[in-house]
């Protein structure tokens, strides 16, 4: 990642909140659509063929959110080290991590976790609900993630269990997911915009 100075590395953080505030309900949404409608009962799709197009533009904005949303795990981790925080994560693992087999399913939470530390705590007007949302974000993806992966499994998805316990949940946990993401990248963008002001007072 090319190292922004801290005014930099800011504008860039509020275009990718732009685009995530957005980005990410849609993407929840067209998610929920693509599993419902590919999943099978009795050999049968149970949505028409029509909706073929909706599932590949949901697998699409999944796929855009997830590699926006680890820059912009990137870029607030870099904004931080830039404003004088100590961090255990670098720029370049605080987006990495998202790939990273096994290590995925726990390290981006560490990384959020840490940023969230850093960028929101310092602000002092953090509420115990506002806190619980990112344990609660992290457990509906790895609901979403570890269904989506039975689901795949040979003879589960086409089964009772698969089409009618299954795959709700899991477009439910995953549409969870990306709405409590926004509300983690909304607000520690809105937290990070004080950092340029506490550098000059520093």
């Amino acid at each position: 990642m090319a190292k922004l100075t801290l005014e930099q590395g800011l504008f860039r953080l509020n275009r990718l909140t732009a685009v995530l505030s957005w980005l990410l309900p849609v993407s929840g949404v067209m998610m929920a659509i693509a599993l419902v409608g590919t999943s099978t009962i009795d050999g049968m799709r149970t949505l028409p063929s029509v909706m073929a197009p909706a599932a590949i533009l949901g697998v699409i904005a999944a796929l855009l959110a997830i590699i926006l949303s680890s820059m912009w795990l990137s870029r607030a981790n870099a904004n931080l080290r830039a404003a004088g925080r100590n961090l255990k994560h670098g720029a370049v693992m605080a987006w990495l991590w998202t790939f990273v087999p096994v290590a995925g399913l726990f390290k981006p939470y560490d990384v959020m976790r840490e940023i969230w530390r850093e960028s929101v705590l310092h602000d002092g007007q953090i509420t115990g609900q506002d806190t619980a949302t990112l344990p609660q974000w992290w457990g509906a993806w790895l609901v979403a993630m570890i269904g989506m992966n039975l689901s795949n499994r040979a003879g589960i998805e086409a089964t009772e269990f698969g089409r009618f316990v299954l795959v709700p949940v899991v477009a439910v946990a995953g549409f969870a997911a990306c709405i409590l993401l926004r509300s983690l990248v909304r607000t520690v963008n809105h937290a990070q915009a004080g950092l340029m002001q506490a550098a000059v007072f520093a």
